[in-house]
């Protein structure tokens, strides 16, 4: 099944009031991007997490914020003077130097300017439980958005089919009123001269073949079965089915270069806005 890019998890470990509490949010994202905030962490757990989320959570900027209940201790919350300071002289040179204002929230968070003092005593098996059952919650949820997207597609895919399918049957008679303004036309510049009709002929295959958009339909509707298939698949597809949309955007630009006919033009217009609308929908899909 596939899954959405978003989703939001809780997991906690510990007894009574000693107590870890992890809060995890998934929000779309071409890579994974990990971003952990709240207590201090040594760098083995936070390796540790790192590892946790990026086994199971594969793709997206996932925010983590990390909370400690302790044993009913007092926790110091302190605040590093000297680092604000110097960061914010270095924000204002820049700002002065090279007239570009920089937001000190997009430089540091709350791990650079606050500590807490009794960190230690958190356990690291504890905070990998609560940080395992956080992202367990993030898949759940990542599952259910990704069931609605699903039908969504589905529900497009099925639109798209139906138009080409509608396109194909109508391209026949389309050409046909062609040839018959062609040869209208032919017949008008000779003023009564005799045609002939073999040359005639030639022409209309040419024009024929150059406006011939069989491969085109044919490769379309592959695209279409594997995009299908795609939904099935129990394993992160959101890559192939972004590069399955890029193709049949081809294809379908394809047509419309080669169209002729109003009507014909009205249902490339209609599979481009479909496609279109699959192509933002694939962006929150894992």
């Amino acid at each position: 099944m596939i899954q959405s890019m978003t989703g939001f998890g809780r997991g906690t470990a510990g007894k009574g009031s000693s107590k870890v509490i992890a809060l995890i949010k998934a929000v779309n994202g071409r890579f994974l991007d990990i971003k952990i905030r709240g207590i201090d962490i040594n760098p083995a757990d936070e390796k540790s997490i790192r590892d946790i989320i990026s086994e199971k959570l594969t793709r997206g900027t996932i925010h983590v914020n990390l909370e400690f209940e302790g044993n009913g201790k007092t926790q110091s919350l302190s605040f590093n003077k000297d680092r604000f300071e110097a960061i914010e002289g270095i924000l204002l040179k820049v700002q002065k130097e090279y007239g570009r204002h920089l937001d000190l929230g997009d430089i540091v968070n709350a791990n650079d300017l606050f500590t807490y003092s009794d960190t230690e005593s958190i356990d690291s098996n504890q905070l990998g439980k609560a940080v395992d059952k956080a992202c367990n919650e993030v898949i759940q949820m990542r599952k259910t958005e990704g069931g609605k997207l699903k039908s969504d597609f589905e529900s497009r895919l099925s639109k798209l089919e139906g138009i080409l399918s509608q396109l194909e049957k109508e391209l026949p008679e389309e050409f046909n009123k062609r040839e018959k303004r062609f040869r209208a036309r032919i017949s008008e510049l000779l003023n009564g001269t005799p045609v002939d009709e073999n040359r005639l002929a030639q022409e209309i295959a040419i024009i024929g073949e150059k406006a011939d958009v069989t491969e085109e339909t044919v490769r379309l509707k592959s695209h279409f079965q594997q995009f299908n298939s795609l939904l099935t698949i129990d394993a992160p597809t959101g890559r192939r089915l972004n590069f399955l949309i890029q193709e049949m955007g081809r294809e379908i630009n394809t047509i419309g270069s080669k169209s002729y006919s109003e009507k014909v033009v009205s249902h490339v217009i209609t599979l481009k806005d479909e496609a279109e609308k699959l192509r933002e929908q694939i962006q929150n899909i894992l």
